[in-house]
Parts: structure tokens; C-alpha cells; sequence
């Protein structure tokens, strides 16, 4: 009787074993959705870079170009959204030929010109340049509304998980049971499409050539499903 009872518990575990396997059966897919907006700001970092023999004089010539350049740019108009310090710096310059001298100094300050109208980009790059600039370090595009785009990105991101899953359960022969858990990771990415080129007779000419890029709103979506018979 003792071995019976013994038996019988032993039997009623397994089969609680085997049904909490069943219901740990899961499958877990990736969707991604992806929409491209055009960018409508941009931003172009450039500045200002000059020698000069002591330190002093250095300083005061670079002070007086970007003064200038900052000018030139602001009266572009409405269109420039800010215009902000992005870096600033002196150091020596050496001679090696008679051992270790300094020679002179070279400053520089660059700054962030961001503006609403991206087809401007060319003409602001023209206008600080003529106006003094020397030194254009970088032109990046942005969106400055992403919310709807980001809404429609996750909802293709889910349909693309659940498309994947229902292949995959139909290939090993099972069903789809209820939605588990739901994991997002959004991400913003640039499609960058920029090119730009600068001579010394084009300041007075046609515009720099700046194209404008799109803006690429990511979502990833993770998805666990239960799985069944």
C-alpha cells in the first residue's frame, strides 16, 4: 500500500513537470520597422584658424575673424536657429631643425550654426567663408518632429515580429498561443547624403552644393509568444 502511495505521488509530479514544460514552450522573434523622414534642420560646424607668432596675437586675430564670421552669419536672417561656441583652443608650434623651439602659435575657434532651412545650408557655408572662415569640420541633417514617424516605425516593427513568428511556428508545426512579453529598443539613424566643396573663387559664386539627407526613425520590437499542439 506504502509503495502504491509512493507511486502515485511520484506519477502526479511528472505529470505537473510535463505541464509546466508544455506551458514554458515559447518562441521569441525580432521585427523592425523603419521610416524615412526628410530632414528639415541642419547643422554646420566651421570656423576660424589662424598663426601667429605669440600667443597674444594669435588670440586677438582669432577673436576678431569669428566676431566676424557670427555676423556675417546672423544676417542670413530668421532661418538661423542658433549659433553656439562648439570649440576653442591655442597651442605652440615647434621647430625641431636646432632642437625643441616654439616657433608660433596657432588658434582656433569653431562654432554650431543650425539652421530651419535646409536648402540655406550652401549659402551659409559661402557666407562664413567669405566672411573669414577658413576651416568647415562637419554638415549633419536632422528632423526636428519624429513622432509620428516613430509611432508608424513600431507598428511595422510588430507586424514584422508577428509575420516572422507565424512562419516559423507553421514550419515546425505548432501554433501561436497569447503575446507574453513585448520588449522595444528604438533607434534614430541618418541616411547622410552630404557633399560639399570649397574654392577659393567659388565664395562669390553659385552656392556650396549641399544635399540634404533623410532621417531613417528606427523601432525594434521583441516579442515572446506561448506556443501550442
Amino acid at each position: 500500500m506504502k509503495t502504491r502511495i509512493i507511486a502515485l505521488i511520484v506519477a502526479a509530479m511528472l505529470l505537473v513537470t510535463c505541464a509546466g514544460a508544455l506551458a514554458e514552450r515559447t518562441i521569441t522573434v525580432q521585427g523592425v520597422g523603419t521610416v524615412k523622414v526628410d530632414a528639415d534642420r541642419v547643422e554646420i560646424n566651421l570656423g576660424v584658424r589662424d598663426i601667429a607668432g605669440d600667443v597674444v596675437a594669435a588670440q586677438s586675430a582669432i577673436n576678431e575673424k569669428i566676431d566676424k564670421v557670427i555676423e556675417a552669419i546672423r544676417g542670413m536672417g530668421e532661418c538661423v536657429v542658433s549659433i553656439s561656441t562648439n570649440g576653442i583652443g591655442i597651442y605652440p608650434n615647434y621647430s625641431y631643425d636646432d632642437g625643441e623651439s616654439i616657433v608660433g602659435y596657432t588658434a582656433y575657434n569653431s562654432v554650431a550654426v543650425i539652421l530651419s532651412d535646409v536648402d540655406a545650408a550652401g549659402k551659409c557655408i559661402d557666407t562664413a567663408f567669405a566672411a573669414g572662415a577658413n576651416s568647415l569640420d562637419y554638415v549633419s541633417f536632422s528632423a526636428a518632429n519624429t513622432a509620428e514617424a516613430s509611432d508608424k516605425a513600431l507598428a511595422l516593427a510588430i507586424e514584422s515580429a508577428a509575420h516572422k513568428a507565424q512562419v516559423l511556428a507553421e514550419a515546425a508545426g505548432v501554433k501561436l498561443g497569447d503575446i507574453l512579453e513585448i520588449r522595444d529598443s528604438n533607434d534614430t539613424g541618418y541616411y547622410a547624403n552630404e557633399s560639399f566643396a570649397l574654392t577659393e573663387e567659388h565664395a562669390g559664386g553659385e552656392d556650396t552644393k549641399v544635399l540634404a539627407s533623410q532621417q531613417a526613425v528606427n523601432a525594434v520590437i521583441t516579442i515572446t509568444y506561448a506556443l501550442s499542439d
